[in-house]
């Protein structure tokens, strides 16, 4: 039930290779959400002064498939992170629902990626995202920008 942490170079293809699991995903008739990380942050943001940022949360933490595509890509602020994100993954992780993530940032560096400052609470809290991270899925990286044929 494990899903894929996809890192790699800038332009390798780990976003068009989300979209495929994720349509192939569709077609099976699994739901799924597929979110570009930053936007999404922006999104929840929104949602607290629409007053439907817990729906919001609901269905990110209760869909078949969520795929969180450039994660780690801005930095998220310490609401985001332990009051939205920690909570969504660790739900995820207890119903062992399949979550999978495309980042710059391999799988450990992650871990920098969410901390506010370098204090050691801000670096436990980043800790905790990446366990959850780590307990959802299996690292892979891309090392190549594939190649084009005309």
């Amino acid at each position: 039930k494990k899903g894929m942490y996809l890192s790699g170079v800038f332009g390798g293809g780990k976003t068009y290779n989300l979209a495929c699991m994720a349509n192939e995903l569709a077609k099976k008739g699994f739901r799924s959400v597929f979110a570009y990380y930053p936007d999404l942050v922006r999104e929840l943001k929104s949602a607290i002064g629409e007053g439907n940022l817990e729906e919001r949360i609901r269905q990110l933490k209760t869909v078949d498939v969520l795929f969180l595509d450039d994660i780690g890509g801005e930095t998220a602020s310490a609401f985001i992170r332990d009051e939205v994100l920690g909570p969504i993954l660790q739900h995820r992780v207890l119903d062992e629902l399949p979550t999978f993530f495309a980042s710059n940032l391999k799988m450990k560096t992650i871990i920098e990626a969410m901390m506010q400052n370098t204090s050691d609470i801000e670096r436990s809290k980043a800790i905790r995202i990446f366990e959850r991270i780590r307990e959802l899925s299996v690292e892979f990286e891309l090392t190549e920008k594939p190649t084009r044929r005309a």
